[in-house]
């Protein structure tokens, strides 16, 4: 169990989940108008105001104004773009190249002639931000993922903790993966996306061209996909499997714990199965997490703890795979608390 020193931790989850979509949906929305924008008519009109706009604190974004003409009716215009406000462009060259008086293309929707822009099409910043939405959405997901499944194993006992137990041909396989293909594909994908943009603002600031950002997203998409390839590889030919097989009477136990290699231990030497408790220190308090471990006493040397997962489970989860696995193993359960 976790114990929170701010009372209220899934309602910051919620406000800041709010706050997520709504950035998310502005990105999303505007972005899409801008490419549909690519594909209005044309015409010229003329600017009639040009300025930087006005923000909170000091100047942002453009204020713009421009008339034309479609099909004899007149239109006066106020969009340079679908987020005029967003300061991250250098709305001072658009200003100076906008000047108050001069002939411009005017981009207009043909269905719609009021409905116009100045600057159609996506620019390089447009996808540097949805770059950065990316780890924050998989990391707020991940955690309502966590949440709702906690909340879950609070509620019933599943066999073995709901680990998943395959039998095949006189060998007993249990599933012992963090994250599964996909999971692992979106925290790839999230990490990778992280790292592209904080080097891209490092290297450009929030200016970085179309051509830089679209090999930026693609380079990312590739590295979703590397991970979750390689971690969909490792699940079938079972290496984060805990395999028990029956004839040999052998273990063949998975990485973890600091050991980087599949490790085969003869079930004699098991002696027990031990829940092992781990405490986190954060700023929202205390984590409690819980890892199952076997003891290993092997002839002629030190006694050893092999724990079979990195990260801690649930208390209700480790215990019932713990209580499982003893029983499996007929060895006593030790609890290392």
């Amino acid at each position: 169990m976790r114990k929170f020193a701010f009372p209220y931790p899934l309602l910051l989850l919620a406000i800041w989940t709010g706050v997520l979509l709504a950035g998310n949906y502005v990105v999303l929305d505007t972005s899409a108008r801008q490419i549909r924008a690519g594909g209005f008519e044309t015409t010229v009109g003329e600017i009639i105001k040009s300025e930087m706009g006005h923000g909170a604190v000091s100047r942002r974004g453009v204020e713009i104004g421009y008339r034309y003409t479609v099909k004899g009716r007149d239109y006066t215009g106020r969009r340079y773009r679908y987020d005029d406000h967003n300061g991250t462009f250098d709305y001072s060259a658009v200003t100076n190249a906008l000047r108050r008086g001069s002939r411009q293309t005017i981009y207009y929707d043909a269905a719609n002639p009021a409905d116009s822009v100045l600057a159609p099409g996506l620019v390089g910043c447009d996808l540097l931000l949805a770059l950065f939405a990316i780890p924050l959405t998989v990391v707020t997901c991940a955690l309502w993922i966590a949440v709702i499944r906690s909340r879950r194993e609070g509620r019933r006992e599943a066999p073995a903790g709901g680990v998943r137990i395959l039998q095949h041909e006189g060998e007993t396989r249990v599933r012992l993966a963090e994250f599964s293909a996909l999971a692992a594909g979106f925290f790839g994908l999230a990490a990778a996306a992280f790292a592209a943009a904080m080097l891209v603002v490092f290297a450009t600031g929030f200016r970085p061209s179309l051509g830089l950002m679209s090999t930026v997203m693609i380079l990312v998409a590739a590295a979703g996909v590397a991970a979750f390839l390689w971690t969909a590889q490792r699940h079938f030919f079972g290496y984060c499997d805990l395999r028990s097989h029956q004839a040999s009477q052998t273990l063949l136990v998975p990485p973890a714990g600091g050991r980087k290699e599949l490790l085969l231990v003869p079930r004699r030497e098991i002696v027990a199965v031990a829940l092992r408790r781990r405490v986190s220190n954060s700023p929202s308090g205390q984590y409690f997490s819980y890892v199952p471990a076997l003891d290993r006493a092997a002839a002629g040397s030190e006694a050893q703890s092999l724990d079979l997962v990195n990260w801690g489970w649930q208390e209700g989860k480790a215990r019932a795979f713990a209580g499982w696995l003893s029983h499996e193993l007929g060895v006593p359960l030790k609890d290392n608390e």
